[in-house]
């Protein structure tokens, strides 16, 4: 309706004026002497679709929002390509961000490296328990591909299973676990 419409040219304006205002923090960023690595990202798109949010195929597509790893001239990285970009989850940023500037990394950093190969992006269950989805089954997570397309995890090859498995595992470890992972290398980056 019109208020829809009225919501969504407001957040149009929003968005390019966001446009512009980054632009500006990463042409300052680019004139300092130190290297420096930005990761932009939205979480998702706002809830003022609510015509296309009455349409189950429209879920994943509301979700979807640009990103990007930028770097600044001084860093040596301005301009480097990360394979397997074009969808990704927060839980790689990190990981996508060290190989953008070709930066050493700790075995858990090559660990998610290894699994974004695998696995473009994921979405835990709690998201579709908050927004009180019923069109996700609950409990599933969501799964992307490189092209952006929904994976089942009963369709997985073994790999994909094995880290998949090793990423519950070490989530896990890491949150309610024992911490088993804190005095091993595991989280540790490199020395120089």
């Amino acid at each position: 309706g019109e208020d829809e419409q009225e919501s969504i040219e407001t957040y149009q304006k929003g968005a390019s004026l966001t446009d512009e205002a980054t632009a500006d923090f990463l042409d300052e960023l680019d004139k300092l002497d130190k290297p420096i690595t930005v990761v932009f990202y939205g979480d998702h798109l706002p809830g003022i679709y609510s015509s296309a949010s009455k349409d189950d195929g429209n879920s994943l597509a509301l979700h979807l929002t640009d990103y990007f790893i930028w770097s600044n001239k001084a860093s040596g990285s301005q301009g480097n390509k990360v394979d397997n970009s074009d969808y990704s989850s927060p839980n790689f940023f990190v990981a996508q961000a060290a190989e953008h500037m070709d930066a050493k990394v700790s075995p858990y950093l090559a660990f998610l490296t290894e699994m974004h190969k695998k696995i473009s992006a994921m979405e835990p269950p709690v998201v579709n328990n908050i927004q009180g989805w019923d069109r996700i089954p609950e409990g599933q997570n969501i799964y992307l591909n490189a092209k952006g397309k929904a994976m089942s995890e009963k369709n997985f090859d073994a790999e994909t299973k094995q880290l998949l498995a090793d990423y519950k595992l070490i989530q896990y470890d890491i949150t309610t676990g024992k911490n088993y992972l804190k005095n091993t290398d595991f989280m540790d980056l490199p020395s120089k």
